[in-house]
């Protein structure tokens, strides 16, 4: 029987592409071998408006939040 997958949600939030904090992420959740991240990845973010939106996407599968 197999046991149930375990996840988390990993939200990556970058005023630029985001490709450094995402192979940060992904080395950072390489750690937890029993759970398998879900990747949220919100590059080029700039605005008030902008930010506002993610935190309403977070706020919808809240998890861990790295940015930059």
């Amino acid at each position: 029987m197999n046991k149930p997958q375990s996840f988390f949600h990993l939200h990556l939030i970058s005023d630029a592409t985001g490709e450094t904090l995402l192979a940060a992420g992904r080395a950072a959740s390489a750690q937890y071998k029993d759970a398998r991240a879900i990747e949220h990845i919100y590059p080029l973010i700039r605005t008030e408006k902008q930010v506002a939106k993610v935190f309403e996407d977070i706020e919808e599968e809240p998890g861990i939040i790295l940015y930059t």
